[in-house]
């Protein structure tokens, strides 16, 4: 996860006003890193400083301030801190090709990836991996030989499910895996 998605997770958790100090207790990031992710907010109109008071400081070391802020706009930030998704990506052709041959066949296996997603071997066997962890498909049989048959498990539409950068699939406690389309955030 990166930096400011971070910040704004921790951000959106506290109600309120919050400090510069809550949020690096929070993200367990240093005060550069977290002060220059709040003055972007800024700049963007997402949060306002409100407040710029002194605060003790140890012999020898300049003194620091403590700056209050509020958040101005939280479906803003919200927003802002979702993963942004490419359209027409190799997983949304990879997706669309699963989806498609499961209306008409049932089943698909790693060459159908290669052949019509146009996927390398290895991004399609990835795909297959993460997909198969987070239980949208299954294979026909037991083993790891070639030429596996996998199969959705449910009924899902032609939007692929979110895959983020970490090769972990984003679960809602509620609902389950969150499809694309929907927002990680209510």
């Amino acid at each position: 996860m990166n930096r400011v998605r971070t910040v704004g997770t921790a951000i959106l958790k506290r109600h309120g006003f919050f400090s510069i100090d809550q949020i690096m207790e929070s993200t367990k990031f240093v005060r550069k890193y977290c002060r220059d992710v709040l003055m972007l907010f800024c700049q963007e109109g997402i949060i306002r400083q409100i407040k710029k008071g002194r605060k003790e400081h140890a012999f020898g070391k300049p003194p620091t301030y403590a700056m209050i802020y509020r958040v101005i706009d939280r479906k803003k930030l919200a927003a802002r801190i979702v993963p942004r998704r490419s359209e027409n990506t190799i997983q949304d052709r990879m997706w669309f090709i699963i989806w498609n041959k499961f209306k008409n066949s049932g089943s698909f296996n790693l060459r159908d990836l290669v052949v019509l997603a146009g996927a390398e071997r290895g991004t399609a066997r990835w795909y297959i991996k993460a997909l198969r962890r987070a239980g949208y498909i299954q294979p026909s049989r037991k083993g790891g030989a070639p030429g596996v048959e996998w199969r959705l498990t449910g009924k899902f539409g032609p939007d692929r499910p979110y895959l983020d950068h970490s090769r972990r699939i984003k679960r809602d406690a509620k609902r389950g895996p969150i499809r694309a389309g929907k927002g990680l955030l209510r």
